[in-house]
Formats: structure tokens, C-alpha cells, sequence
């Protein structure tokens, strides 16, 4: 007898982990699906930063398989009137708020389908909907509801101004940093094949031509190479590039 992969949720959120409110969501998801095999991608994205959160969601989305349920909460607007999203992406499901969080997963998965959910319960808390409303659709979703049945198509959901470069421009801008202090950019690895540069400077600062890992330079020097995510990174060998160069999202990065 064949069995069928246990459903999975991943959880993505600003809570921390001194508090119960991971906790709480994850009680609400076994309840909801107790076959649930439940991941956390993380609990430290800086609080109510959206586009970190957005970063780190569309980074968790690209390695899970298909049927992956994504639970992500960073929701600075709880108790509003806000919409809450339900993301057919990749193949995969995303339970957000709708408030930008989708915006960088959206950008990359161009047949992306957006739904606002219509489903609520008896009772809920005005500063709780991760654990009142969203584990119960992530929930849900996992055990094989569709989201047709909780929810109606939405043409387009709230989008930060952040997006791929294209390819014309011959600058981006940093859009990440890690905890390593590592600044990773909107410029992808495929544009860089197709463009013509002999170095790469940011904020007006020589950095080099690109390099292929962290030891192609000495420690404690800068360097520019394709990161894990596909995308252009600065860095400081054995550093943080953060500090050292005084970098933060935003900063314009040039194709010299």
C-alpha cells in the first residue's frame, strides 16, 4: 500500500522566540491537520519588516516541493481591514497577510494566483490573527481544502516597491543583509551573464570584478559574487560587509 508524504507547513514570522506565540500558532496547525510535519524557516525576521520577511518567505518557497503550505506572518496591520491572502505559487501555498509580504515571491513567479480569504471564525482576537485566522487556512489547506472553497480571486495583491532589475539598467539596489553581515542585491545572476562590466561599486565604493567564492580575496577585503539566492551579494571575507562598509538596504549598487 502506497502512503501518501505527510503534509507540510512552514512557519515564517517577526514573533521571537521568548514569547508563546510561535507555540500557539503551531497548536492551532496540529489541530487543524495533525498529519502536519511542520518547519520553521524563522522567527527572527526583524519585527514588522516587511521586506526582509518577504525576502526570507520567497527564499523558503523556492526550496519546499509542491503542496507546501507557507504560514508567514509579519503583520504590523492586525485588526485592521486589511486583506488576508491566500498565494497559489510554485505550485505551493502562501497564508499572509496582504500587505507587501507576497511582493518578492510575486515578482519571481510571474503565474502567481492571488485569493483574499473570505473564511473566518466564530471568535477571533483583534491582535492575534496568525493564530485565530491564518493557522486555521494553513491548516486547512494542508488537510486539502481548496482555496476556492475559503476564499475569492484577487486581481492583484499589495506589492512593496522593490523588484528584479531589469535588464537595461546597469544598476540595482541592496535589498537584503544577512546575518552574516553578506548584502544581497536585486541584481540576478542571469542578467550579470548578459552584461559587459569591469567592476562593481557600491555607494560609490570599487569593489571588483565578480568572484566565485568568499576566499577569491584576502580576509578582510570586500568582494562581489553570486550568492546562493541567485542574486548579486557584497561581502567581506571573514567580515561583516554591513559594518565594514557601512551598507544598508536600499543602497544603490552600480555595474561599472
Amino acid at each position: 500500500m502506497r502512503h501518501l508524504p505527510r503534509p507540510i507547513i512552514t512557519l515564517t514570522t517577526d514573533f521571537g522566540l521568548r514569547d508563546y506565540y510561535v507555540a500557539a500558532m503551531k497548536a492551532v496547525l496540529i489541530s487543524a491537520c495533525p498529519d502536519a510535519r511542520l518547519i520553521d524557516i524563522t522567527h527572527q525576521v526583524p519585527r514588522h519588516d516587511i521586506l526582509c520577511g518577504s525576502i526570507t518567505l520567497e527564499r523558503a518557497i523556492d526550496g519546499f516541493p509542491k503542496n507546501t503550505v507557507h504560514l508567514a506572518v509579519i503583520d504590523p496591520g492586525v485588526g485592521t481591514d486589511r486583506k488576508i491572502l491566500i498565494v497559489e505559487i510554485g505550485g505551493q501555498f502562501v497564508v499572509c497577510p496582504d500587505n507587501g509580504l507576497i511582493t518578492w515571491a510575486w515578482r519571481q513567479h510571474p503565474k502567481a494566483a492571488a485569493h483574499e480569504l473570505t473564511w473566518r471564525p466564530g471568535f477571533t482576537s483583534s491582535t492575534f490573527h496568525g493564530r485565530d485566522i491564518m493557522a486555521p487556512v494553513a491548516g486547512m489547506l494542508a488537510s486539502g481544502r481548496k482555496p476556492a472553497a475559503i476564499s475569492r480571486p484577487l486581481d492583484e495583491p499589495v506589492l512593496l516597491d522593490v523588484s528584479p532589475s531589469s535588464l537595461d539598467e546597469h544598476a540595482g539596489q541592496v535589498i537584503h543583509i544577512d546575518t552574516f553581515g553578506n548584502a544581497t542585491t536585486n541584481i540576478a545572476h542571469e542578467r550579470l551573464r548578459k552584461l559587459v562590466f569591469k567592476d562593481v561599486k557600491i555607494k560609490g565604493r570599487k569593489i571588483g570584478k565578480l568572484k566565485r567564492t568568499y576566499w577569491d580575496v584576502a580576509p578582510g577585503k570586500a568582494i562581489a559574487l553570486i550568492g546562493s539566492s541567485g542574486l548579486l551579494e557584497i561581502a567581506v571575507r571573514d567580515g561583516d560587509a554591513s559594518k565594514m562598509l557601512k551598507l544598508k538596504v536600499g543602497d544603490e549598487v552600480v555595474l561599472q
